[in-house]
C-alpha cells in the first residue's frame, strides 16, 4: 500500500507539470506545447479535461492531418487553442513546419498576433494568429528528421511524459477503487488484479487505455451475459492483440518508407514488450531480419525510446 501510494504521488507530481504547461498555454505565456510519450497514459484526457475544466475554447484534430489542413485550422481558429492528437507525421513536411513555426513565433513588437502564410501559384494566403497549440504524440521531437526542428523546439516547450509501470498500476488500481465504467469498485479491482498479472507474464506493459476501454468493456459484456466465452478469456485476447503489431509490408514499399517503417516498428516493440529477448524475438518473426538490423533501427531511436536494454545494446 506504501508502495503504490509513493507510485501515485510520483505519477501526480508529472501530472501537475502538464496542467502548469497547459495553463500556460491558456494564458498566453508560451505559444505551444508539445507533449510526448508512450501510448495509453492519458496524456489526451489529461489536455483535454483541463481545458474543459478551465472552460478554454479549443478545437481538437485527432489522426492524419496534411499541411493544409493544418494551415484551414489555423485559419478557422485565429484566437482558440487548437490541439493537434496523434499527428506526429505532420512534423516530417517541411511546408507544414513553416505553418508552425509562424503560428508559435513571438512577434518583435510583443503583440500576440502572428502572420501565418501560405504561398500558392494563384496568390498568397495570409491569417493572422493569436492562439497557441498543444502538439501530443508518441515520438520525440527531436525523433523527427528535419532541420528545422530544432527552431520549433526554441519556440515551445517540449514536455515527456513516461509514467514507470509501476506508476501505472497504482493509478489503474485507484481508478478501479472508484467503482469506473458502470463496474462496481469490488468487480473492477477484481479485473485490474487479473489483467496486470497477465500483463505481466506475457511481459505486456500495463496501460490506462487496455483497463479503461478493453478489460472493463470485457467484463461487463460477460456480466451482462452477452458474451459466449469467460470474460478472462476476452481480456487475455486484449492483451495478446497489444502484443503484436501488425505485420509491415515492406517489398512495395520505397527504401525511404521501408526504413521508417522498421524504425516506427522497432519502437512499438520497446513500447509493447518488457525485455529485449522479446522484442528481438518479436522483429525477426515480424520482418524475418536479424539483430543486428533490429539494433540499426533502435540506434536512430531517442535514447528515452529504447525500453528495455542499456545504451551498450544500440551502440
Amino acid at each position: 500500500m506504501a508502495n503504490e501510494t509513493h507510485a501515485l504521488e510520483k505519477l501526480y507530481s508529472k501530472q501537475a507539470l502538464i496542467r502548469d504547461r497547459i495553463r500556460a498555454v491558456i494564458s498566453g505565456q508560451h505559444n505551444g506545447l508539445y507533449l510526448f510519450g508512450r501510448p495509453g497514459t492519458s496524456k489526451t484526457y489529461l489536455v483535454r479535461t483541463l481545458l474543459e475544466q478551465l472552460g478554454q475554447r479549443y478545437a481538437y484534430s485527432n489522426g492524419h492531418i496534411t499541411p493544409i489542413g493544418l494551415f484551414d485550422l489555423i485559419d478557422e481558429n485565429p484566437q482558440s487553442v487548437i490541439v493537434l492528437d496523434d499527428v506526429s507525421t505532420i512534423f516530417e513536411k517541411p511546408l507544414a513546419l513553416q505553418f508552425f513555426l509562424a503560428a508559435l513565433g513571438n512577434p518583435h513588437d510583443e503583440s500576440r498576433v502572428r502572420p501565418v502564410r501560405y504561398k500558392t501559384a494563384l496568390g498568397d494566403r495570409v491569417t493572422y494568429f493569436e492562439g497557441s497549440i498543444i502538439a501530443i504524440s508518441n515520438l520525440a521531437l527531436n525523433g523527427h528528421n528535419s532541420n528545422v526542428i530544432q527552431a520549433l523546439q526554441d519556440r515551445i516547450h517540449v514536455l515527456e511524459y513516461e509514467p514507470s509501470d509501476a506508476e501505472i498500476e497504482a493509478q489503474i488500481y485507484h481508478i478501479a477503487g472508484n467503482g469506473p465504467r458502470d463496474v462496481n469498485a469490488a468487480d473492477a479491482v477484481t479485473v485490474a488484479n487479473f489483467l496486470l498479472a497477465r500483463c505481466r507474464e506475457s511481459g505486456v506493459r500495463p496501460s490506462l487505455r487496455l483497463f479503461l476501454d478493453k478489460a472493463l468493456p470485457d467484463f461487463r459484456l460477460w456480466n451482462d451475459k452477452n458474451s459466449e466465452l469467460h470474460w478472462h478469456d476476452l481480456v487475455v485476447s486484449g492483451i495478446r492483440q497489444l502484443a503484436v503489431a501488425p505485420d509491415h509490408e515492406l517489398r512495395d514499399m520505397t527504401r525511404k518508407d521501408r526504413t521508417a517503417a522498421e524504425q516506427n516498428l522497432v519502437a512499438h516493440l520497446c513500447e509493447v514488450y518488457c525485455t529485449r529477448e522479446m522484442q528481438l524475438a518479436e522483429w525477426e518473426r515480424q520482418t524475418g531480419k536479424s539483430a543486428a538490423s533490429f539494433y540499426r533501427c533502435l540506434k536512430k531511436l531517442p535514447k528515452t525510446k529504447r525500453g528495455a536494454g542499456t545504451d551498450r545494446d544500440a551502440a
